[in-house]
């Protein structure tokens, strides 16, 4: 039987909808495919079709990935553990997702960049170890992605013959030139993201508060290309300490995402933003759902760090849970709602990241 040359326009159609293991696997059949998986318009296509996934990371050396297909179905599956070292403190391990790579900090040893998916592992060691990692970003002004990671030096200062005060240095790391380029800004410490900051087109977003004026909440921002921390936008709602907890997330990749949850009725709230953060505009907040109650854990009781993502009306969240031990990942969508654990133990300290690039561009041709 003769073989039957599909057309080009099809053939990349077909492989547009395969999940992103089968695409790696694939990039050996012809030069052709391996080039049209590195390409950005084929990266798009594939994005918008394809299901969620997350990489999920535990204190201990286990690692999975998480497929979820909306209509209910969770599939979890155990990935090699990659990294040469392991975390020295589990509360100093920072794990970050920017274009398609995982960033993980290894106190005091150095910063692994990781293509999960390639089973590529990159290495950034600094020669000075008290550098804190807070986040990675880059500057989108320009044509090449050079990577910088912002973080501070934990410095003291004399005021006087018998008194010191301690301040933050903030710093960048340019990857390209394995260079320190330290920042002079009045940032205070309350600024600072308490918890791990997103990247989005470049720069960092995280939840900030005036303290102790107003404890007026909003989203501050790390901007690479001008190298200065700045406001970004208010909340559309208030917290209040020991009664609710705040929820920052990526919505439709260059969009906000906030959760708000009431502790003694579990209540979620979640409002996105309506145009893309990029944009020269005022933002816009939207109430884009409320679930009266759900099952889901209260986040103020949860040792893995709490995370959520929105797909089409269908809330996928990874958190831990004191009572049991373990971590889960729910699906809540209308009436439907859907559990499964992922690890047993008690207080397994955990990361769930989502990784919204899941075919990244090769990684030697990333400057790190």
């Amino acid at each position: 039987m003769a073989s039957v040359k599909l057309p080009w326009d099809l053939e990349e159609e077909i492989l547009s909808r395969l999940p992103p293991r089968s695409l790696v696997r694939f990039r050996t059949v012809c030069k052709h495919w391996n080039g049209l998986f590195s390409d950005k318009r084929f990266v798009k296509k594939h994005l918008v079709r394809a299901r969620p996934q997350f990489i999920f990371l535990t204190e201990s050396k286990k690692m999975y990935s998480i497929e979820i297909d909306l209509g209910g179905t969770i599939e979890v599956r155990e990935v090699p553990y990659d990294f040469h070292c392991q975390p020295m403190k589990k509360n100093f391990t920072t794990i970050m997702a920017c274009d398609g790579l995982l960033f993980r900090d290894f106190w005091k040893q150095g910063v692994a960049v990781w293509n999960p998916w390639l089973r590529q592992v990159g290495w950034i060691e600094y020669e000075d170890k008290g550098f804190r990692f807070c986040g990675v970003g880059y500057d989108s002004c320009k044509p090449d992605k050079c990577y910088k990671i912002l973080g501070y030096f934990n410095c003291t200062r004399r005021l006087s013959d018998s008194l010191q005060e301690g301040y933050y240095q903030a710093a960048i790391y340019e990857c390209a030139s394995q260079a320190f380029k330290f920042i002079d800004t009045p940032n205070p410490f309350n600024l600072w993201p308490n918890k791990d900051p997103l990247s989005v087109n470049g720069n960092l977003y995280w939840l900030a508060h005036n303290h102790p004026e107003t404890l007026e909440y909003f989203i501050e921002t790390f901007d690479f290309s001008m190298e200065i921390f700045k406001p970004f936008c208010l909340l559309p709602c208030r917290k209040d300490f020991g009664s609710n907890e705040l929820v920052l997330a990526v919505f439709k990749e260059d969009r906000f995402s906030l959760l708000k949850q009431c502790f003694e009725t579990t209540k979620i709230e979640i409002w996105v933003t309506k145009m893309k953060i990029d944009r020269e505009e005022e933002v816009v907040w939207i109430k884009f759902m409320t679930l009266p109650t759900t099952n889901l854990p209260n986040l103020d009781d949860t040792y893995c760090r709490s995370s959520y993502f929105i797909f089409d009306k269908t809330i996928i969240m990874c958190c831990g849970d004191y009572k049991t031990g373990a971590t889960c990942i729910y699906m809540v969508r209308g009436d439907m709602f859907k559990k499964i654990q992922i690890n047993s133990g008690i207080f397994q300290f955990s990361y769930c990241v989502y990784l919204p690039n899941l075919i990244s561009v090769p990684f030697e041709s990333h400057q790190v």
